[in-house]
């Protein structure tokens, strides 16, 4: 192993990552593209552009043009736009109003406007008169679009940036700040494309953030928070800090004895159908989510300007989190960057149908830092494609990463294809987490991997090129799994007829009913190993 967590240079590893809440701990070509590499499964459909969909009945529409508008004009017609966005902050908006911004111009400042709407009459920012969406260039501000302390919002098919010369500044693309709120409503991100906001890598509540596209609920008079977050079918990319985030300062609760405040959860948050790609930072995050759902999200390079540590997808401080369906690839080695994270203060996590792949500092993380509690994770049905380990400050990073100094409790990870023909390290344990592996296939590279675990379980994994088996899999297969096509994407996956993973496995109990390809699970017999579950192909 060549560490351990109570090393000193493993707890100044610990202390570098900055996700939300943690000072100290390690923590539409996109719908084509996501199906097909991808399990399948259907996607939310994303809305077409233009101002049809903008037209809420009972509400007034309001027309801007930052090439040829006039602020003195009503602003209640395309023939009388107004020209900026100052005078469109001047106004306060109506439940069921739209602000309407010409399609193809470039408003240059701040969107930041007053109102609230519902959820069955929100109002609604969008683009008219063609099929570019119109866009808004912060110009170096804090946020380009920011929407403080209102609810019952919607941004559809608009162009986001916040590109200057890097000053050290932190900067978001869209950023929804509750303070001493109570709790916010509807809130839709969709089909936005939000790109090259210079920041920097800050995160955490108590931080100014940088990010693309950004909820947070701050203050600590009135309890605050969120319900009802979509952010679907919209690209990030050229952001630092966070790509998609939610976090709160209202966090304190059992599992997070450390937190602030009281507890105030996000409920109704989803995450779904987005592309996020040259990230400094992070991914996608969520904080304080119930039941959040991130899903059919394409991380593709992320932790490229990184001075701690971050992941491609995970929550933080949630209960039941699922992450299904996510295509996480090209995290940067140094400092390492893992596609998913089993963190802190989480409760019945769930990681299933994902694929990762070529990460820099490999496939998942189980990872509790001081102050916080995780109880329950599954990690099922995923596979992992040649993600890499990775040596940083004399630490050995692993593709399956376990323990960063505070034990987790019932960690199952079961039916997952672990394939790497270029990491030594597979999987380590640097701490006293027990997880329990079970059907999963270990594919390590010619020379021979390692799985160098003492407090894990295994049972009925199979190993190939891995050396040595771990001693304690009474049922170990050791053979060549004759998998159809690896190393070609997640459909390579499936099993060769003569495999001997095929009805090798475990039964195991609440095991989600279905495999990464959609193959119904089999609950009264023998499961085969590996993420895939249906019959032989020839």
């Amino acid at each position: 192993m060549g560490i351990t967590w109570s090393s000193n240079s493993a707890r100044r590893a610990a202390s570098r990552r900055k996700p939300p809440g943690r000072k100290d701990a390690l923590g539409a070509g996109l719908r084509m593209a996501v199906g097909l590499s991808l399990c399948v499964t259907p996607l939310v459909a994303a809305a077409p552009a233009g101002a049809a969909q903008a037209v809420r009945s009972g509400g007034q529409q309001y027309y801007v043009d930052c090439s040829a508008g006039n602020d003195a004009a009503a602003g209640t017609s395309s023939g009388a736009a107004w020209r900026t966005l100052a005078r469109v902050d001047q106004a306060t908006f109506q439940p069921g109003d739209s602000v309407l911004l010409r399609s193809g111009t470039t408003c240059t400042g701040v969107l930041s406007p007053h109102g609230s709407g519902t959820a069955s009459q929100p109002i609604v920012v969008n683009s008219y008169g063609g099929t570019a969406r119109a866009a808004i260039d912060g110009g170096g501000a804090r946020a380009a679009v920011f929407l403080e302390n209102v609810q019952g919002w919607e941004l559809r098919n608009l162009d986001i940036s916040d590109r200057v010369t890097a000053d050290g500044t932190a900067r978001t693309g869209i950023y929804v700040l509750l303070t001493d709120y109570g709790t916010g409503s509807h809130y839709v991100i969709d089909n936005v494309n939000v790109h090259d906001v210079t920041g920097i890598d800050s995160t955490g509540p108590d931080s100014q953030d940088s990010g693309g596209i950004v909820l947070k609920a701050a203050g600590s008079k009135t309890a605050t928070g969120f319900n009802g977050i979509q952010v679907s079918n919209s690209t990030v990319s050229g952001t630092d800090g966070y790509g998609i985030a939610t976090e709160s300062q209202w966090s304190k609760r059992t599992l997070f004895p450390g937190g602030e405040n009281t507890f105030v959860p996000m409920t109704g948050v989803r995450i779904t159908g987005n592309h996020l790609s040259n990230m400094g930072g992070d991914g996608i995050v969520v904080q304080n989510g119930v039941n959040p759902l991130m899903d059919h999200n394409v991380v593709d390079g992320f932790g490229l300007r990184a001075t701690a540590y971050h992941s491609g997808v995970w929550a933080w401080n949630s209960d039941k989190p699922v992450m299904e369906y996510n295509e996480v690839s090209h995290g940067a080695s140094s400092p390492p960057m893992m596609a998913f994270d089993v963190d802190g203060a989480d409760s019945g996590v769930v990681y299933q149908y994902n694929y990762s792949h070529d990460n820099g500092g490999g496939f998942v993380t189980f990872c509790d830092a001081p102050g916080q509690l995780t109880d329950g994770a599954t990690v099922r049905y995923n596979v992992s494609e040649n993600d890499h380990d990775a040596t940083y400050n004399g630490i050995t990073f692993p593709v399956v990463f376990n323990g960063c100094g505070v034990t987790e409790t019932n960690m199952a990870f079961y039916n997952n294809v672990i394939y790497s023909t270029v990491a030594k390290a597979l999987i380590g344990n640097y701490g006293q987490t027990s997880v329990a592996y079970r059907n999963n296939v270990f594919y390590g590279r010619s020379d021979g991997s390692t799985i160098t675990d003492s407090v894990g379980t295994f049972d009925h994994n199979l190993y190939y090129n891995i050396n040595p088996v771990p001693a304690g899999d009474l049922h170990a297969v050791k053979a060549d799994p004759l998998f159809t096509a690896p190393g070609t994407g997640k459909w390579g996956y499936r099993l060769k007829c003569g495999s001997p993973a095929i009805g090798a496995g475990v039964l195991i109990n609440d095991n989600g009913g279905y495999d990464c390809y959609g193959t119904p699970v089999r609950s009264d017999g023998a499961p085969n190993i590996g993420a895939f579950q249906g019959a032989c192909i020839e």
